[in-house]
């Protein structure tokens, strides 16, 4: 059986320059349509979360500055913030400001603070820990080696996320957090935090079922601190953001598609002609005993060779890599494989044709 593999290896190769050039094309493509696939998982997440946070009414904030320093948001703003969160008509994250002044913080790995139970009602995947105050860790984030300390609490154990775990950002869309440590904190942790967090928080804060009367009143307070918040109703404004990425990204997956599918084409075509030209090889092997299963295994070499062993190595190496890259080249390794038993079933069947024709 090997030697019969590999005189399908060997039968792809007395064609090099046409086979080779199609292996190429293979697996290039095939890389190429994991990286953009990769890009539509993420995109996805962002618009179920979009759909759950338009189911809510959801309203967020785009933030101007009226100072180049830290805005002064006053305490009756961060408490009537904290309140709405307690009502679980609130939640908000600080993604980008954690410590910005302790580069150390956290064994120096990029931090986010989520506060408000909420998040993992509206966050589809988002698995947090509970009760808070509690601490996770990314999947590619070793254990910190000190202890963490922030408003007032200290983590000394991180459970970990899954992998490929994000979180659903209205304008940064889906934040990955495989290399990020993630503390969940209770919404009394809000005016603990130091003014660049609480900043952050207020602008980031997504209000759930708020009134006019209710939404007036937490931007003119913010106002008054110099932290000036633009609103955006998600069920307004998040469809026609989101289905414009969706459509570019579809757009990109399909073409790419298209051009796989042509090259699979030509492959046919290809190895038809081959088929066709060495049918007396075939017959030959046929009248010194050779069975149909071992003529199967010399066509398995001959398709594989071109179609299987060019896109795996590259895709075994974004498996490695993880987060969305892992999955996107998990489900197109999963239709290689189902591409070369087609075509390999294709062959075996023509070939079979062939010999029927001969008798």
């Amino acid at each position: 059986m090997p030697s019969e593999f590999r005189g399908g290896v060997r039968m792809a190769l007395r064609r090099r320059p046409t086979m080779l050039s199609l292996a190429a094309m293979i697996g290039l493509a095939c890389v190429v349509l994991a990286v953009l696939l990769a890009d539509v998982l993420v995109q996805f997440k962002a618009l179920r979360g979009g759909h759950e946070l338009r189911e809510r009414g959801a309203v967020v904030f785009t933030p101007y500055y009226g100072s180049n320093g830290p805005t002064a948001v006053s305490e009756r703003e961060v408490t009537d913030l904290v309140n709405m969160i307690r009502a679980e008509r609130a939640y908000t994250a600080v993604i980008k400001n954690v410590r910005v002044n302790n580069p150390q913080f956290a064994g120096g790995t990029p931090t986010v603070l989520f506060i408000g139970s909420e998040l993992e009602e509206t966050v589809p995947d988002l698995e947090l820990c509970e009760p808070a105050p509690c601490a996770m860790r990314g999947a590619e984030v070793a254990q910190p080696a000190e202890p963490v300390e922030i408003a007032g609490h200290t983590f000394t154990t991180f459970e970990r996320l899954s992998r490929s775990a994000a979180h659903f950002e209205t304008h940064l869309g889906a934040v990955p957090l495989d290399e990020r440590v993630v503390l969940n904190l209770p919404p009394e942790s809000l005016p603990r935090l130091d003014r660049y967090e609480r900043e952050e928080a207020m602008s980031r804060a997504v209000l759930l079922d708020v009134g006019d009367s209710e939404l007036d009143s937490y931007l003119a307070g913010n106002a008054a601190g110099e932290l000036y918040l633009v609103p955006h109703r998600v069920a307004v404004d998040q469809p026609k953001r989101l289905s414009g990425i969706m459509v570019m990204s579809t757009m990109y997956v399909a073409g790419l598609a298209a051009f796989l599918a042509l090259v699979l084409l030509a492959f046919a075509v290809t190895a038809r002609r081959t088929l066709h030209r060495e049918r007396a090889v075939f017959a030959i092997r046929r009248t010194h005993g050779a069975s149909g299963g071992h003529l199967a295994v010399r066509l398995a070499g001959f398709v594989g060779v071109v179609v299987l062993l060019p896109p795996l190595p590259p895709l075994v190496g974004l498996l490695l890599v993880g987060g969305p890259l892992a999955s996107a080249a998990g489900w197109m390794a999963v239709l290689v494989v189902v591409i070369f038993l087609g075509l390999w079933g294709w062959t075996v069947k023509h070939q079979r044709g062939h010999e029927l024709k001969g008798r």
